[in-house]
């Protein structure tokens, strides 16, 4: 009699682990498809395994509560760690650069700042200055400039000069 009893206590935890599995599962692959729809079924199929575990007692529905955190807090700290390492999660991650952007940083301006150039174009009062060979974008602080006037370099900022004309 006792082994039957057993078996029913066993399988009466038989769906509710499979839920609970068959949840992390979808909550698993909301990394990959990004749909809220997977996530939430995920979610509510898990709540469904561990609600039914109560049956069994307030100990089994502690221990899937807790099986369900931990591979819960697992499955993100691997997805998290692991997944942008490999070519699936490289392809899912948006990584750029500022190499070659077209707003270059303001830092390498700086080397500019008190030198003279001559207007490319004339600077009305903005326009492009020719310094070292190097076409940059400038804005003038003495309003219109002509083109191939001298100016000199006051500051550098966010993707471009400013400059005053040489007098």
């Amino acid at each position: 009699m006792s082994i039957l009893a057993v078996q029913s206590a066993d399988a009466s935890l038989l769906v509710p682990a499979s839920l609970l599995i068959a949840g992390l599962v979808l909550i698993g692959a909301e990394f990959f498809l990004p749909t809220v729809i997977l996530g939430f079924l995920g979610a509510v199929v898990s709540f469904a395994g561990i609600y039914l575990s109560a049956s069994n007692g307030p100990g089994s529905c502690a221990v899937f509560s807790v099986i369900f955190v931990g591979v819960l807090a697992l499955e993100f700290f691997a997805f998290r760690r692991f997944l942008p390492h490999t070519s699936i999660g490289r392809s899912m991650i948006n990584s750029s650069s500022n190499a070659g952007s077209a707003v270059p940083a303001a830092a390498g301006y700086a080397v500019y700042v008190g030198k003279t150039a001559v207007a490319s174009t004339a600077l009305a009062p903005s326009g492009t200055i020719e310094i070292e060979g190097v076409l940059i974008e400038a804005f003038s602080l003495d309003g219109f400039v002509d083109r191939g006037a001298s100016v000199i370099v006051t500051e550098a900022a966010s993707g471009r000069v400013t400059v005053r004309r040489v007098r």
